[in-house]
């Protein structure tokens, strides 16, 4: 793994660029969920809940599918 560096204003957390980062990244489909939300540095289920709050799908399916699928 490679560590890059960039500058950004003080207002911006690092927590905010990571997640910025690795929401971008996964939505482009170049990590997968769990490599995604480590580069949050996020627990996965974190991860999915700040996904779904910029309608970004988790899964490659509905809701309704996932609740069939994992029987919930």
């Amino acid at each position: 793994m490679r560590t890059v560096e960039i500058k950004v204003p003080e207002s911006i957390s690092e927590y905010d660029v990571r997640l910025a980062t690795a929401v971008d990244v996964f939505n482009r489909g170049l990590v997968s969920l769990n490599r995604a939300a480590e580069i949050a540095g996020v627990p996965l289920q974190q991860f999915v809940v700040e996904l779904r709050k910029r309608d970004v799908p988790a899964f490659p399916y509905s809701d309704e599918e996932a609740q069939r699928e994992f029987k919930i």
